[in-house]
């Protein structure tokens, strides 16, 4: 790559881990079926049907069409209405929790900041690009220290989502660069990889599962620290 001045990147699967949003979920799950006398069976559904959902909208071309923020919120409030909690706030009440406890799970690849701050030592502008609701992709963010950062651009905030060009243009206007002159990193086939190329930028895959390839990354990686030969 020639010319490069910013690199963005992706913050969950990318710069934090995402093999704990399981977990998360069940405990905010443990936590309403206390308070609202359920059984443990209630707490396996709503794992099970928020992991469906995650999977069937996290690689869909649809991604951006579908107002995926909310959409937990309908996820709980159905495992609860199928054992006949109905109060009107508490799908979103339980949604709140689980937004909670993932900020304050939040951990770092082990290669995070190393990277990051070699790519900063040669001058090159940083920006994290990422989709969901702003308090928690921002308490993220706090839980880790993860700062310095020529632009943070959160779909909550900007009223965009990956892959739509908007967002891209978003973080390219604040970073002061054009499009062929910055580079995006992502584990999204969709949002991140489909994203970048639709908006002009150079799209690095990060690749870190083995997974079978369905986009056309400019590059690919399975460690953040391979980015580095690339710039």
């Amino acid at each position: 790559m020639t010319g490069v001045k910013a690199v963005c990147f992706d913050l969950d699967g990318t710069l934090l881990r995402d093999d704990h949003v399981d977990e998360v979920v069940r405990a905010a799950g443990d936590e309403a079926a206390r308070r609202f006398g359920l059984d443990s069976r209630f707490v396996d559904d709503a794992v099970r049907a928020l992991h469906a959902y995650w999977f069937g909208v996290g690689e869909s071309p649809l991604l951006s069409t579908v107002p995926t923020d909310g959409l937990p919120v309908d996820v709980w409030a159905a495992a609860l209405r199928a054992r006949g909690v109905v109060e009107p706030d508490a799908a979103a009440s339980v949604y709140r929790r689980q937004i909670q406890l993932e900020a304050r799970a939040a951990r770092l690849y082990d290669e995070s900041l190393e990277v990051l701050a070699a790519v900063r030592s040669r001058g090159l502008r940083t920006a994290v690009i990422t989709n969901g609701p702003s308090d928690l992709q921002r308490g993220k963010l706090d839980t880790v220290g993860l700062d310095g950062f020529d632009a943070v651009i959160v779909s909550g905030e900007a009223g965009h989502r990956k892959p739509e060009r908007a967002i891209f243009a978003l973080a390219l206007a604040a970073l002061g660069v054009d499009p062929d002159e910055a580079v995006h990193v992502g584990d999204n086939q969709v949002a991140d990889v489909g994203g970048a190329r639709g908006a002009g930028l150079t799209s690095v895959w990060i690749n870190r599962n083995g997974a079978a390839a369905a986009s056309d990354p400019h590059h690919t990686v399975t460690d953040l620290r391979e980015l580095l030969p690339l710039l």
